[in-house]
């Protein structure tokens, strides 16, 4: 499809000066350096200096260059160019019915403009291509935003250590968790604080090392059961602290071919979402079980509305819903990304249901998931 457009009259069409196929520009106005006719009001015929009636359409489009035989406002150069160029001269009536076919025309060509685009980049998205062309495009920035997540990791693996020797030694207990749940709230928060950054940093590298999802050397069998349990563990603190309750329904022990490290991504990914969008004295149910193809994992809260559409960018990479991004500014956008990318890599596909009614904690979501079965 051709992008230009096609104008009766003379036109600055998207910055770019298109002839008209009544009569082409006159030569003062391809030397006009003012330009006064994009600066007129929508819907508004006005005369420049040089004695040419202009219309600016919209901000894409400004019609200029002729002249309508009945405007009123008369000067010596418009004077002259009624005699000069009686080529460029319409009626009244000629005038009415160019505007308001154009008007049209040019709804009609943007908008088939836009079917276009979007044909374009639902192609471009279905092909998969992006994802390379993602990676490729962005791995120098990615690498300088991460450029400090080794540091990190070794800030906070000092922290860990630290914690975990103050906690050792100044409490008593038969394991850790004994003497963790007597430290005090300050402990605890220091505690599950380094926690939670080494999981958040974790998820972090596979930007860095897409190619990692899928190394067959670091796959294994094992239960999903006991990495479920760990972020349970380690986001329960966080969750008490904001008074939201947390529900398990069913479980399951079988086990589950893949990486250990990268499929806790999505445990970690649906309770961070959970965590940062879900309001205080809410609730959240977190919903595991087999059924034939697989270890169903789901978890439900309460958030912000996904509109229409936003579905699947909500998967792409740096895309938050609106509302999500109203409700918290700050944001990677990169979380579900990495989790479906993990979950695909599986064979599978992390799937978002949505309530169509607003309770008074928000809209009741759902994030699950089916992971395969290891057959050893």
């Amino acid at each position: 499809m051709s992008s230009v457009f096609y104008s009766p009259l003379p036109c600055f069409y998207k910055e770019r000066m298109i002839s008209g196929f009544l009569f082409d520009w006159p030569d003062k106005c391809k030397i006009c350096k003012t330009q006064i006719c994009k600066s007129g009001r929508i819907m508004l015929i006005s005369s420049c200096s040089f004695g040419f009636d202009y219309l600016k359409i919209s901000e894409d489009l400004i019609l200029a260059g002729f002249l309508v035989k009945e405007h009123t406002p008369q000067n010596k150069s418009r004077s002259k160019n009624l005699s000069r160029f009686k080529n460029n001269i319409i009626s009244r009536d000629h005038y009415d019915s160019i505007i308001e076919k154009t008007r049209l025309s040019i709804i009609s060509f943007n908008d088939l403009i836009e079917s276009e685009k979007n044909l374009a980049v639902e192609k471009y998205l279905a092909s998969g291509e992006y994802k390379n062309d993602f990676f490729e495009r962005m791995k120098l920035e990615i690498k300088k935003g991460l450029s400090f997540v080794h540091d990190y990791k070794q800030i906070n693996a000092q922290i860990v250590q630290n914690i975990n020797v103050i906690i050792e030694t100044r409490y008593d207990g038969d394991t850790f968790d004994d003497k963790l749940s007597k430290s005090t709230h300050a402990e605890k928060a220091i505690y599950f604080g380094s926690k939670f950054l080494q999981e958040k940093l974790n998820v972090a590298k596979y930007l860095l090392h897409p190619e990692w999802i899928n190394r067959e050397s670091e796959k294994t069998f094992f239960r999903f059961h006991g990495c479920l349990t760990k972020y349970i563990r380690l986001y329960k603190y966080m969750f008490e602290a904001k008074n939201i309750s947390i529900k398990t329904l069913g479980e399951s022990y079988d086990n589950i071919y893949t990486d250990p490290e990268i499929i806790g991504v999505i445990p970690h990914t649906f309770l961070d979402n959970a965590l940062k969008y879900s309001k205080p004295n809410s609730s959240i149910t977190i919903n595991v079980n087999n059924n034939r193809e697989g270890i169903y994992f789901a978890i439900s809260s309460f958030g912000p509305l996904i509109k229409d559409g936003e579905k699947k960018d909500i998967f792409l990479p740096f895309i938050r819903g609106k509302e999500a991004e109203k409700m918290q500014e700050e944001g990677s956008g990169y979380g579900l990304f990495i989790a479906q990318e993990i979950a695909k890599s599986m064979g599978t596909e992390i799937k978002v249901q949505q309530e169509t009614t607003c309770e008074s904690y928000g809209y009741l979501t759902t994030f699950s998931v089916v992971l395969p079965y290891g057959l050893e």
